[in-house]
C-alpha cells in the first residue's frame, strides 16, 4: 500500500469516528444498491504480485458479517436488473469477484457457503482450468529477478529494441512506468513484450500451479448458490484492440460459457473496467442483460444496466494498512470517498450519444498533391485500415487539392478552401474550418502537416472537440524560428501526439514541450505481401526488364531529390570507388529540386554512365529487386520508408548514423556528410557475402513489427483507446 493510501485510509479512520460523519456516509450508503468488487482472498502470509487486488481471508470474514448485519446480500441479478424493487430497512448490495482465482474456491467460497450468502465470480473463459499466467504477473517476476541482474538497463533496452511502439527505455523511471505504459497497449502486445523479456532473462514461467479454477469446481460452486459470468475470453482489454477482436470476446465468451454452463449467461465484467459506447453495444446486442464497471457509484433507478458501477472492497479499502484488521467506520467513509473522488475516470462511459457504434474520425491536413511522400501514404495506409463498420472517417484539405486523383481519395472528404483563385487570410481559414468541426461534431480529430497542425489543433480546442491529436513525422528540420513559436504555443494543446518512431517521441517530448504520457509511437506500416526478398531468378529478370547489365554492384538510393536527404554525398563515394567497383551502378530512384544539379554533379566526376535517374516510381520493387545495396544518406528522419522498404527486400544498406536509423537496423552505418565513410561500407559489403546474409536474415525479422496487420491493429486500438477516454 502506497503512501497516499495509507495517508488516505489513516485520515478515512479518524474521520469515521465522528459521529455525525458516520451518520451521513450511512445515509449516502442507504440511497442506492451497492455491488462490491473483490478479486482474490489469500491467507496474511501468502505473497502476491499485486496487493491491491488481496482481501485477507480473516478481513474477508469480517467484511462479510458486516454486510448481513447492515446490508440486504442478494444475488447479483436481482441488483443489477430490480435494484429499485428491493425494499427493507437495509440498503441491497451483490458481492462480486473478477477473474475467477483458485483461491476464490479455496477461501472465499467456504466463507460465502457458511453464511449462505450469493455472490457472483467473471471468469476470463481460456484461463480456467489452465496454468496460463496474467502478464501483469509475470512481468512482476521478471521486475523481481531483473534487481538481481547487474546488466539490468540493459536488458530492458534489449527488450525495448524489439517493439517499435516502446518509448526509449531513459524515459521510464521506474517498474511502476512500464507497466503503466504496457497497461497503454493492446492485451496482445503487452504479453509479448512480457514474454520477451522473460526469454532474455530465462524466466520462463511464474510458476507451474494452476492459478485459476476448473470447470469442475466452477460446477461445485453454482451447485451451491454462486452465480458465474462473464469476463472476455483472455481478460483482453477492450478499449485497447480493434473493435472487430473486442466484440469476439465479448460473444465467444458468452457462447462457450452457455454451453459449459448448460444455462443463459446474464453477467459481463469489462476488463479493468475499461468500456466504452462501442463495447456497451456489442455486450448489449450479444445477449448479456448486464454489465459491470469498476467506476465507483452506487446502482439507482436509471442507471444504465450495461455500465454498472461497483464498490472496491480489497485490503487497501477495508484496512488501514495490509496488516491491520477490519474497520467499519473507516471503510464506509472509503467507499464514499471513492464515489464522490474517483481517482480516475478511464472507466466511466456516458450512454445515449449519436451513433455509438462509430467512432467520428477528422483528419485535417493542408493538401496532398500525391499519395507517393511518406506522411502521404501512411497516412492512406491508416485511413484504410479503419474499420468501417466500427468508424466514420474523413479528410479535410485546408488548401484546394487539384492534381489528386479524387478516385485515390480513401474516404469522404471535405475542403476548408475550394476556391483555387482565391484563398482567405488565416483566421478566415481558421473560422471556416471551426465551423465544419461544430456542424460534424467528431469525437477525434488528428492534424498533418504546418496549417493542418496549427490550424486543426487550435481550431479543435477552442470548440472543445473530444481528442485532439498532433501528428509528428519528422524532426523539424524545416521550421524556422516563428515555427518553432508557434508550434509549441499549440502543441501543449492536443490531449495526444502520434509520431512514428523513438527518435519523434524524443523529439516531440523536448523541442514541443509535450509531455511523455501524451505521446503515442504509431510505427510506419509495409505491406510484406508486396514487399519480400526476390529469388535470384527474379532478382536477374528485374535486370532485364530495367536493362541493367554487368558484373554490379547495383546500388539504389529511394528518396526525394532535397536537400535534407543529402545525395551529393552517394555521389562523391561512388567516386571514391570508381577504382575498386568499375562497374558499380548507381540508381537514383526519386525526383526534386536537386535533380538538374545532381545530374550535373554526376556528369563533373566523370559518372554519367555509373548513376542512373529513373525519377520517381509509383512502385519502386523493380528497382529494389534488381539491386545488391540500398543506400540511405539523409541527414535527418522520422522513420524511412525507404529503408523499411529495403529490410522487407532482403536489401543489404548503408545508412546515417542518426537515431531514427539506429531503431530500425544494427549495421551499416556511416556518419552524415562522410562521402568515404559510406564508400568504405559499401565496399565492405561487396567483399563479404557472411555479412550480407546476417544483415538479410536480421531485416526479415525486425520488418515483421512494421507489418501492414500489425499497423491496422495499432491504428485501431489506438482510436478505439481514444474514442473510450472522450466519452
Amino acid at each position: 500500500m502506497g503512501r497516499v493510501s495509507l495517508a488516505w485510509n489513516t485520515l478515512t479512520r479518524i474521520i469515521g469516528n465522528v459521529p455525525i460523519i458516520d451518520h451521513s456516509v450511512s445515509r449516502i450508503l442507504k440511497s442506492g444498491a451497492s455491488i462490491f468488487m473483490l478479486h482474490r482472498v489469500l491467507p496474511r502470509d501468502h505473497a502476491s504480485y499485486d496487493p491491491g487486488l488481496v482481501t485477507s481471508t480473516d478481513v474477508l470474514a469480517d467484511f462479510l458479517d458486516w454486510l448481513s448485519e447492515h446490508f440486504q446480500v442478494r444475488p447479483l441479478d436481482e441488483v443489477a436488473l430490480r435494484a429499485e424493487t428491493l425494499h427493507g430497512g437495509s440498503p441491497p448490495c451483490a458481492i462480486t469477484f473478477d477473474d475467477g482465482w483458485l483461491d476464490n474456491y479455496l477461501y472465499a467460497f467456504p466463507a460465502l457457503k457458511e453464511r449462505a450468502l450469493p455472490a457472483s465470480i467473471f471468469l476470463p473463459v481460456s484461463f480456467i482450468g489452465t496454468n496460463r499466467r496474467f502478464w501483469p504477473e509475470l512481468l512482476w517476476s521478471c521486475l523481481e529477478k531483473l534487481k538481481l541482474i547487474a546488466q539490468r538497463r540493459e536488458i530492458l533496452a534489449e527488450a525495448t529494441r524489439r517493439f517499435p511502439w516502446s518509448p526509449p527505455v531513459a524515459a521510464r523511471q521506474s517498474d511502476v512506468d512500464l507497466r503503466r505504459l504496457l497497461m497503454t497497449r493492446s492485451s496482445q502486445e503487452a504479453e509479448e513484450f512480457v514474454h520477451h523479456l522473460a526469454e532474455l532473462i530465462g524466466l520462463s514461467e511464474v510458476r507451474r500451479d494452476r492459478a485459476w479454477l476448473n470447470w469442475d469446481e466452477v460446477r461445485k460452486m453454482e451447485d451451491a448458490g454462486i452465480s458465474f459470468g462473464s469476463h472476455t475470453m483472455n481478460h483482453a482489454l477492450l478499449t485497447g484492440m480493434p473493435p472487430s477482436e473486442a466484440v469476439s470476446e465479448i460473444r465467444r465468451s458468452r457462447e462457450e460459457l452457455t454451453e459449459r454452463l448448460g444455462h443463459e449467461v446474464l453477467g459481463f465484467a469489462y476488463p479493468w473496467g475499461r468500456a466504452s459506447l462501442v463495447t456497451r453495444e456489442a455486450v448489449r446486442d450479444a445477449g448479456y442483460r448486464f454489465a459491470l464497471t469498476t467506476r465507483p457509484g452506487l446502482v439507482k433507478k436509471g442507471t444504465d444496466p450495461w455500465l454498472l458501477p461497483r464498490l472496491a472492497a480489497g485490503n487497501s479499502v477495508l484496512c488501514r494498512t495490509f496488516s491491520d484488521p477490519f474497520h467499519a467506520k473507516g471503510v464506509k467513509l472509503s467507499l464514499t470517498r471513492s464515489m464522490l473522488f474517483p481517482r480516475s475516470a478511464n472507466s466511466s462511459t456516458a450512454a445515449g450519444k449519436a451513433n455509438p457504434r462509430r467512432i467520428k474520425i477528422v483528419f485535417v491536413i493542408d493538401q496532398i498533391t500525391e499519395w507517393e511522400g511518406g506522411t502521404e501514404r501512411q497516412l492512406q495506409a491508416l485511413i484504410q485500415g479503419l474499420d468501417l463498420n466500427y468508424f466514420d472517417p474523413e479528410l479535410w484539405f485546408i488548401f484546394p487539392v487539384d492534381k489528386l486523383p479524387r478516385e485515390t481519395l480513401p474516404c469522404p472528404t471535405r475542403w476548408v478552401c475550394s476556391d483555387q483563385t482565391r484563398i482567405p487570410s488565416f483566421p478566415v481559414r481558421l473560422f471556416r474550418l471551426m465551423k465544419l468541426l461544430r456542424k460534424i461534431r467528431p469525437q477525434i480529430v488528428q492534424t498533418f502537416f504546418i496549417e493542418g497542425i496549427f490550424a486543426g489543433i487550435l481550431g479543435s480546442w477552442l470548440i472543445r472537440v473530444p481528442q485532439i491529436v498532433g501528428s509528428a513525422r519528422n524532426a523539424g528540420h524545416w521550421k524556422k524560428r516563428r515555427h518553432r513559436i508557434a508550434f509549441r504555443s499549440v502543441a501543449r494543446l492536443a490531449h495526444h501526439w502520434q509520431c512514428n518512431s523513438r527518435a519523434l517521441w524524443d523529439y516531440v517530448r523536448k523541442d514541443e514541450g509535450v509531455r511523455p504520457s501524451r505521446i503515442e509511437i504509431l510505427p510506419n506500416a509495409i505491406d510484406l505481401c508486396r514487399f519480400r526478398p526476390p529469388s535470384q531468378q527474379e532478382r536477374l529478370a528485374m535486370r532485364h526488364q530495367l536493362r541493367l547489365s554487368g558484373e554490379g554492384p547495383f546500388v539504389v538510393s529511394v528518396a526525394n531529390l532535397a536537400p535534407i536527404k543529402d545525395l551529393p554525398l552517394l555521389l562523391d563515394a561512388a567516386n571514391l570507388l570508381q577504382s575498386d567497383l568499375r562497374n558499380a551502378i548507381y540508381l537514383f530512384v526519386g525526383e526534386g529540386p536537386l535533380r538538374a544539379a545532381l545530374q550535373l554533379r554526376a556528369e563533373q566526376l566523370g559518372l554519367a554512365q555509373a548513376v542512373r535517374f529513373v525519377g520517381r516510381q509509383a512502385d519502386v520493387r523493380p528497382y529494389l529487386a534488381a539491386a545488391d545495396f540500398g543506400v540511405i544518406t539523409s541527414r535527418s528522419e522520422g522513420s524511412s520508408n525507404s529503408l523499411l522498404e529495403y529490410m522487407a527486400m532482403g536489401l543489404p544498406s548503408v545508412v546515417t548514423e542518426i537515431p531514427a536509423n539506429r531503431e530500425l537496423v544494427n549495421g551499416l552505418f556511416f556518419t552524415p556528410g562522410d562521402a568515404a565513410g559510406l564508400s568504405q561500407q559499401l565496399l565492405m559489403l561487396w567483399r563479404d557475402a557472411t555479412l550480407c546474409s546476417r544483415l538479410r536474415a536480421q531485416y526479415a525479422q525486425t520488418a515483421l513489427e512494421f507489418s501492414l496487420q500489425k499497423f491496422i491493429r495499432r491504428t485501431q486500438g489506438f482510436y478505439t483507446k481514444l474514442a473510450a477516454q472522450a466519452l
